[in-house]
């Protein structure tokens, strides 16, 4: 944890107020946010300072903000506070490496925008509840001439949320980047 977390922090600490926004593909595919509860539980798997943190407890969820960076938590909770949402907002300091927090299943959104774990796809679908849906954007190795160790090879999230208990909502792969919503079976 301590070289990936003096990592980000070190990337954090001169970064600009955070501001809410929505995950990418929503932005990109504006109807999409249909498909996502406004309400309910939510996890935001390494969520930097927070800005879809922000956006989600915004639209009414509870979410559990997720990153390795002390600094980029605190800058969350400084935003939360500053913008009325400290008591839908619930930070932890977590390097994902050592895997998902045992406290944290039966939710209802699942959101994890450029985070890439191929061992956390079972367990995020593992900790939706029925009928809850996932959000997951990664770097990918389509669309680009050369791709580095984070980029996922052609179709992985497909494969990772095409399973007997999750089915695929949207999916796109281009240009770098691969979008998968997932609702959970």
């Amino acid at each position: 944890m301590d070289d990936d977390a003096k990592r980000w922090d070190g990337r954090y600490e001169s970064a600009p107020p955070v501001e809410a926004r929505s995950p990418e593909m929503i932005a990109r595919w504006p109807d999409l946010a249909a498909l996502l509860p406004t309400n309910g539980r939510c996890v935001d798997v390494a969520s930097g300072p927070g800005a879809i943190t922000l956006w989600l407890a915004g639209r009414g969820l509870d979410v559990t903000a997720l990153d390795v960076s002390g600094v980029a938590i605190s800058q969350l909770d400084a935003a939360a506070a500053a913008g009325g949402l400290a008591d839908r907002v619930d930070t932890r300091t977590i390097d994902l490496d050592d895997g998902f927090p045992d406290d944290l299943c039966d939710l209802d959104l699942i959101v994890c925008q450029r985070f890439r774990d191929p061992l956390l796809y079972p367990v995020m679908i593992d900790r939706l509840r029925i009928g809850g849906v996932a959000v997951v954007t990664v770097l990918s190795s389509v669309g680009v001439d050369e791709p580095g160790p984070f980029h996922a090879p052609p179709g992985e999230l497909r494969a990772a949320f095409t399973t007997d208990r999750c089915e695929i909502l949207h999916h796109h792969e281009g240009d770098g980047l691969t979008h998968v919503v997932a609702g959970r079976r």
